[in-house]
């Protein structure tokens, strides 16, 4: 066979090959069919764009009759992508600035919670990675701010450096969870799990992710819980229910090295719902025979109680390998309540996204910005309440 009829059978068996192949045209994010919702909550969008930047990663709180958002990032911001900025909507319609640099400089996967410390309520906002565009100073975070009226903040707690075995003190971080609940007849801020990076080991094997409990009467005291293993994690939903029990599903875990049987998660049953009533005995939940185990692989998402019920919404998917938000393994809303679990719907009425937030506010349950399938970071604004 000559070296020309070679070149022409490769050229032959390279075209059939390839024609046999889908079509490879790009497909935009909108061009992505969300399945309808047609759940038990009445979703309706308050605004398509609010007045503060597209972002994710950023953090809201209900204080003083208002929705406060703060933070967040925005990569595809040409200037400053790491905001620091503060502002608080009576109505999640109509928003003011209260302050647009803030002493605490841009950052993101923060927490913010609303406590009264002894001395009235207030905004506490905890942890998170920042970066000071001034100086290029990019760090994670312990430190808390607390402000009480929303637009004068002091730091109530400074930075310090933290070995990671440290038992007095708990390690900076970002993608935490804080919840407020009592226990004991006493009001506390619970800190859960969480992610940081450690100085001198590369790439992906340099992010560390936490198991660990911690909680606070004024934020500024912390108290280390030794509780039992939920699985390292970050970027996991977390509520807390009437009752004061706190409940935490999903996140991330990065990559594994030594786990039982060789599993690529750090403990078994990692993807469960996870529950606690004092923050130190937790407990596993899960029904293969109501929700797919699909449903329960998601992270950056939120779990609101709302009518005495958790509802789990969208997120994307936990994977090492692959990025993927906008299937309904991912958006779809499942529920749990005295009674089980429950499948609201396998569609979405807000789009796929993740990294958004979330509050209960008047009686209604409402998301704010995120990663959407539909616009990438975004800064529309959705409510609901039950039909």
């Amino acid at each position: 066979m000559t070296k020309n009829i070679k070149i022409l059978l490769s050229l032959t068996m390279g075209i059939l090959f390839f024609s046999s192949l889908p079509s490879c045209k790009k497909i935009s994010w909108n061009d992505y069919e969300i399945t309808d919702y047609d759940g038990e909550l009445l979703w309706e969008q308050v605004t398509e764009k609010a007045a503060w930047d597209n972002r994710y990663d950023h953090e809201s709180a209900v204080f003083n009759d208002h929705i406060w958002l703060i933070g967040g990032y925005n990569s595809g911001n040409s200037g400053d992508s790491y905001y620091e900025d503060i502002w608080k909507s009576a109505d999640g319609s109509n928003w003011t600035l209260v302050d647009a640099d803030a002493d605490f400089k841009g950052r993101r996967g923060h927490s913010l919670v609303t406590f009264d410390d002894g001395s009235g309520e207030a905004l506490f906002l905890i942890g998170g990675f920042s970066v000071d565009e001034g100086t290029g100073v990019r760090s994670y975070n312990n430190d808390v701010w607390k402000s009480v009226d929303g637009a004068n903040w002091t730091e109530i707690k400074e930075n310090i450096d933290v070995e990671f075995e440290d038992s007095l003190n708990w390690v900076p971080r970002m993608h935490h969870k804080c919840l407020i609940t009592n226990h004991g007849g006493i009001d506390y801020i619970y800190l859960i799990g969480g992610q940081s990076m450690r100085e001198g080991i590369e790439g992906r094997f340099s992010m560390t992710y936490f198991n660990d409990v911690w909680r606070s009467t004024d934020g500024v005291n912390w108290e280390k819980l030794f509780n039992t293993d939920y699985g390292i994690r970050s970027e996991h939903a977390a509520t807390v229910n009437s009752d004061g029990r706190i409940f935490i599903q999903g996140g991330i875990h990065g990559t594994v090295f030594v786990s039982e049987n060789n599993s690529n998660h750090p403990i078994a049953d990692w993807q469960y719902l996870y529950y606690s009533d004092n923050g130190v005995d937790w407990v596993k939940a899960y029904n293969s025979d109501i929700v797919e185990d699909g449903y329960m692989w998601r992270a950056s998402h939120e779990m609101v109680y709302y009518k005495d019920k958790i509802w789990t919404l969208p997120g994307k998917t936990n994977s090492n390998t692959h990025y993927h938000f906008a299937i309904p393994e991912y958006y779809s809303t499942w529920t749990y309540d005295s009674a089980g679990f429950g499948i609201d719907s396998k569609g979405t009425a807000i789009d796929a996204r993740h990294g958004y937030s979330t509050v209960v506010f008047k009686d209604h349950i409402y998301v704010l910005g995120g990663n959407t399938n539909r616009n990438g970071q975004d800064n529309d604004v959705w409510k609901a309440s039950l039909k």
